[in-house]
């Protein structure tokens, strides 16, 4: 499994909305595994996504997912350090989100994720599990958001 993967999906939806729904809690928490936002919009600003009570109720504490701001180019572009909290010894990853709007009225969503501080670590991303079981990965959750801005519901409720 590659330590750099990239994945691209086009949305029938304005790019400030996948914008809103990449850095906003109040689509966070309705596709991909869940959970409201804490995120400070600069370089060097706190990122954190909050658990749900699902995820608390199988051991997980209050973040599931934490790092900072590398970089940002508003509406544009994200890059982040990642760290998932329950790989305590995992070094942090960078996930890059990059969007590019068309007249069409579609954005291309590219999310590059870059693995390489903590190699072998890639199949759990890359998902191809049981979504149902949390193992649908990178392509499950890109999946949800597409559907989510598109329907105006996540895959699964």
């Amino acid at each position: 499994m590659s330590d750099l993967q990239v994945y691209t999906i086009y949305i029938k939806a304005p790019k400030d909305t996948v914008w809103k729904a990449l850095t906003t809690s109040e689509y966070t928490s309705r596709w991909g595994y869940g959970g409201d936002i804490d995120v400070d919009l600069t370089p060097g600003g706190h990122y954190r996504n909050l658990t749900t009570p699902d995820m608390r109720a199988m051991g997980l504490g209050d973040t599931a997912v934490e790092g900072e701001v590398l970089s940002i180019d508003e509406g544009n572009r994200l890059e982040l350090s990642w760290h998932p909290t329950w790989h305590v010894d995992m070094a942090p990853t960078v996930v890059t989100w990059e969007l590019t709007e068309y007249p069409s009225g579609l954005t291309k969503v590219v999310l590059t994720h870059d693995l390489s501080a903590a190699p072998g670590t890639g199949a759990e991303f890359a998902g191809g599990h049981d979504p149902d079981q949390g193992g649908g990965g990178w392509p499950w959750v890109i999946s949800d958001l597409k559907t989510l801005l598109e329907s105006g519901n996540p895959m699964q409720a």
